[in-house]
């Protein structure tokens, strides 16, 4: 009758060392806890087998599609690392000149300006502008910035034959200092991308391409730019600006032709599949389950192994009742014979030692002193004590087992200002809970007790409600639960008392009666002594 507590523990922590135990939890996983919910019919099977044919060109569309946004990202951090390192070159060379103190006029934005290029990934869907601004005259350069355009400009020559892109350094007003292109000393102010740089603000964007030449690719009608700002000496001296036309789905692909082979064979090889796995949907799935029923037929000990589990509603039904009935059958054999064992050792004991009382009484009791023979007496009364204690526990573990809900609604902390206790301290006003009160009384007087025998001189309880939930914790100022023990203490015949007379059973039946009122018991963390935290069903 104490299978259920015995079971829970079983199948939660199993026994360290025990293979019998391992095979057996693995075998004992519920089928519906492990196998997907997905159910088709046979002929959603067939609904299913046919869209994933015509799925296969769509979805090599939207690869596609997938990849171009991918070359135009990298195109992104290839022109975000070439503008940082060149940013860094033009601030160090700029902050290295003597002539410095010539340098922008700071402002609060400006020096709380973003160092780093924006990282936001770009997308064909984001606003495009129109085609990049052509420079126009304007003011002249600062001469610091100018003359370290001059010296930057081997860099700014290597970093565009890395990237092929178009680069250009400016100055603080936006005149162009160092370019790829023609246009040094002529102003890109009017630039919004620029302006947003001198402003302090990094960005990135799209552009578009003055004379597309593939308008049916993205890719070839949109130009990539990236503008940063460039500080110096807690100053703006300048921006850094690249742009650059992203790789095309088109050249990609010419220069993959043996990819390009090889996922046709792919697809090709899809197909087959789909062919394969639809003909053995049926057959497969009867065989597995007819050669894993003959196995567990042979050795009832076997582990139920159905395979891969069959997507057919139908046929995954039908797996899930045979492994069902297989579990159980094993569960329960497992579970009779760790109780018998948890049984004999706890009546082993006590049963030894009668026996030995009783036979040095009945071999040496006319040589016995009385006060030796009431010694001997008296651990015979215990021993038997103990087992009248043990008797009655089990009993009260099968009751906890076989008790029923109902809908009594009882008020736990009522229940506890009834128990009597003089130390125990009761806290909190609502706490109505749907659960027998019998259950309750149990629970309570069980935690108490064993704060008690643990040495307490205070236990307060304390109950609060939670949304659908009361929580009832008993907190006691005792000696405490060590860690070692704290994994086991609702194991059933596990006690820390087992030279004071306790028979572990008594938290195996605080946790079968409140798991069957539908609740919850856990140890918690405390600082000092022990604290239970019991969760049932709140009243309505």
């Amino acid at each position: 009758t104490a299978m259920k507590v015995n079971r829970q523990r079983s199948l939660a922590e199993p026994a360290e060392g025990d293979p019998s135990h391992s095979a057996a939890d693995a075998a004992g996983t519920p089928a519906k806890a492990r196998r997907p919910r997905l159910r088709l019919s046979l002929r959603a099977v067939i609904i299913v087998v046919s869209v994933s044919v015509l799925a296969v060109p769509l979805l090599g569309v939207y690869m596609l599609r997938l990849h171009e946004i991918t070359l135009l990202r990298q195109t992104q951090h290839e022109l975000k690392v070439a503008t940082t390192l060149l940013a860094g070159g033009y601030a160090a060379a700029y902050a290295a000149h003597p002539d410095t103190v010539a340098a922008a006029p700071s402002s609060g934005a400006q020096t709380a300006a973003l160092r780093r290029a924006a990282d936001r990934p770009l997308d064909f869907s984001d606003a495009t502008r129109g085609p990049w601004p052509e420079a126009r005259p304007g003011p002249a350069a600062a001469p610091v910035a100018a003359q370290v355009g001059a010296e930057l400009a081997p860099m700014l020559a290597a970093a565009a034959a890395s990237t092929a892109a178009d680069i250009r350094l400016l100055d603080h007003r936006g005149v162009v200092v160092a370019s790829t292109a023609d246009d040094i000393g002529l102003s890109l102010a009017h630039a919004e991308e620029v302006q947003q740089a001198l402003a302090g603000h990094s960005n990135a964007g799209l552009r578009l391409v003055a004379e597309p030449v593939q308008p049916l690719v993205r890719g070839a009608t949109t130009r990539a730019h990236v503008a940063i700002p460039v500080h110096a000496a807690s100053r703006l001296i300048g921006a850094v600006t690249a742009a650059r036309m992203p790789s095309t789905i088109i050249d990609t692909l010419a220069d993959k032709r043996y990819q390009l082979a090889l996922g046709a064979l792919a697809i090709l090889g899809v197909a087959v599949g789909i062919a394969v796995v639809t003909a053995r949907t049926l057959a497969m799935p009867i065989q597995r389950l007819r050669r894993s029923t003959r196995e567990v037929a042979q050795d009832q000990s076997a582990r139920f192994e159905p395979g891969r589990h069959p997507r057919v509603r139908e046929l995954a039904e039908l797996a899930d009742s045979i492994e069902t009935m297989v579990v159980n059958l094993q569960r329960r054999t497992r579970d009779m014979r760790d109780f018998v064992r948890h049984v004999n050792h706890a009546f082993k004991t006590p049963l030894a030692a009668a026996r030995g009382a009783a036979e040095l009484l009945g071999d040496h009791a006319d040589d016995m002193t009385g006060t030796e023979a009431r010694h001997f007496l008296g651990n015979l009364s215990a021993d038997l004590a103990h087992l009248d204690r043990l008797t009655n526990r089990l009993l009260e573990l099968a009751q906890a087992d076989l008790a029923t809900t109902g809908a009594q609604v009882t008020d736990v902390l009522a229940i506890a200002r009834q128990l009597g206790n003089p130390v125990v301290r009761v806290h909190g006003e609502d706490a109505t809970a749907r659960a027998p009160a019998a259950s309750v009384y149990a629970v309570l007087e069980n935690l108490i007790d064993n704060a008690t025998q643990n040495g307490a001189s205070r236990v307060d309880v304390r109950a609060s409600r939670s949304g659908a939930t009361v929580e009832v914790a008993v907190a006691d100022d005792g000696a405490g639960i060590a860690a070692a023990d704290r994994g086991h203490v609702f194991d059933p015949f596990y006690t820390t008392r087992g030279g004071r007379g306790g028979t572990g059973l008594g938290l195996a039946i605080c946790r079968a009666l409140v798991e069957t009122a539908g609740g919850s018991i856990a140890l918690t963390a405390s600082d000092n002594g022990a604290t239970f935290t019991v969760a049932l069903p709140a009243a309505d």
